[in-house]
């Protein structure tokens, strides 16, 4: 997939990239340079992994990991995109 740097330097991810990688405009990226390429990785929050139990889905626990019904809506309106 071709893309392009503007002058000030910021490059336009696709939306379909965006959506596929669960990616909104308060996402932190990871830049990683290997050699001479370039490459980004999503910052993924611990603990803010949803699982599938018992065909629910559920958000798996991690100690000291307080959820707030505002962290459970914004993960469903990302689900349901």
């Amino acid at each position: 997939m071709l893309v392009s740097i503007d002058r000030a330097g910021r490059v336009v991810i696709p939306k379909d990239v965006r959506d596929r990688l669960s990616l909104s405009g308060d996402s932190q990226l990871e830049l990683i340079v290997e050699g001479d390429e370039l490459r980004l990785a999503p910052v993924r929050s611990p603990g803010r992994r949803v699982v599938e139990i018992d065909g629910w889905p559920v958000v798996e626990a991690v100690p000291g990991l307080h959820v707030t019904d505002s962290d459970v809506q914004r993960w469903r309106d990302d689900v349901q995109r």
